[in-house]
């Protein structure tokens, strides 16, 4: 089943001690448990040891500042439609701008989680957006206390493989702003009708062209999209192989054992394989597409596909567009198209969260 021995231990990771965190928080009333499940699984996913307690203080204090400030200012700016998109904008440059850079890369996707969601849910209600904020904080310290649990009962062995090239990325702090500038225009129009409207349902839209944006300065355009749309249909075929399973046998403890089941046969495609970074991105929104599919995986499925595909059209189209009006387009020579080896080549986030990784 394991393709790679270097990687059996994360799989096992991943696979069987996600639905025990998704459990216990079904268990333990926590508001959108599904939320610890994505961000253990993305951790999870580009861990090979176990975070430093410092990096887990900062970043559990994060998941819970964060949120809350951002509620909070999102409460405020409601009565100004035009401070809040440019507030917004502000954050997800500066989000951008982090994520380029891989030590603060987690930050970056943290502030950029949030700037996308609290704003639109602050926008439909107020109590749903501090709702929101402290979900955030209670799955965050429970995604951060299954770390330590999967790594006691899973520990990483020493086995000898090859040392894995950094990951490309533009390193001049010029280079930085002017992608990060870039990022924030193309976003800009579709989260101001997103917010206009109060579209909260399309904000997939919002995540899949953030997803793009992120690998376009570093990937070819027509690989990052069929990723980015891939990774919705492997989500969704997953969901609904699970709502089968669970429809069969309706337990708790089958509907944990079945999501075992199906992360030992999805998992390892993340770590080998030609779709690799498409199954990586597709595995915490397996458990987006279960928490909020409300027993319907297949419309949600086909709605996360069109709402890709959406955001991927208009990712690259927006992108090439300012590039061009801006005169910026010598300053971001497109990537080489992968050959050989390297097209095994991908980048890794979630949910709008991760990282890049070449095998």
């Amino acid at each position: 089943m394991f393709t790679d021995p270097n990687h059996t231990q994360q799989v096992l990771r991943v696979a069987l001690v996600t639905p025990f965190v998704y459990g216990l928080g079904v268990v333990a009333g926590t508001p959108l448990p599904f939320v610890s499940a994505m961000l253990f699984s993305t951790f999870t996913l580009k861990m090979r040891t176990p975070p430093p307690f410092a990096v887990v203080l900062v970043l559990t204090l994060s998941m819970t500042l964060l949120p809350l400030a951002f509620a909070g200012i999102s409460d405020v700016l409601s009565q100004y439609p035009y401070l809040m998109v440019g507030f917004v904008v502000l954050v997800l440059f500066h989000a951008f701008r982090l994520q380029s850079v891989p030590k603060l890369a987690i930050f970056g996707v943290l502030l950029q989680t949030f700037a996308i969601m609290l704003p639109m849910a602050t926008g439909e209600s107020e109590l749903a957006g501090e709702a929101l904020a402290g979900a955030f904080a209670v799955n965050g310290v429970m995604a951060f206390s299954g770390l330590y649990l999967a790594f006691a009962l899973f520990p990483e062995r020493s086995v000898a493989e090859r040392a894995a090239p950094q990951p490309p990325g533009p390193e001049d702090p010029l280079d930085r702003t002017r992608n990060a500038a870039v990022a924030a225009l193309v976003m800009l129009p579709v989260f101001s009708m997103l917010l206009t409207f109060s579209l909260s349902s399309a904000m997939r839209v919002l995540f899949t062209i953030a997803i793009v944006l992120t690998s376009l300065s570093r990937r070819d355009a027509r690989e990052t999209g069929a990723e980015s749309v891939l990774s919705a249909i492997l989500a969704g075929a997953v969901a609904v192989a699970f709502s089968v399973l669970y429809t069969l046998w309706p337990q708790p403890g089958a509907a944990l054992l079945s999501m075992a089941f199906l992360g030992l046969l999805v998992v390892p495609r993340a770590f080998a394989g030609r779709n690799q970074g498409a199954v990586a991105l597709a595995i915490p929104l397996v458990w987006v597409l279960i928490g909020t599919a409300e027993g319907n995986t297949l419309s949600k499925t086909l709605e996360w596909c069109l709402y890709s595909i959406i955001g991927v059209v208009y990712a690259v189209w927006a992108r090439e567009l300012i590039l061009s009006t801006l005169g910026w387009r010598s300053a971001f020579p497109r990537p080489p198209k992968h050959i050989g080896d390297d097209r095994k080549t991908w980048s890794f986030r979630s949910t709008q969260m991760g990282s890049q990784r070449r095998e």
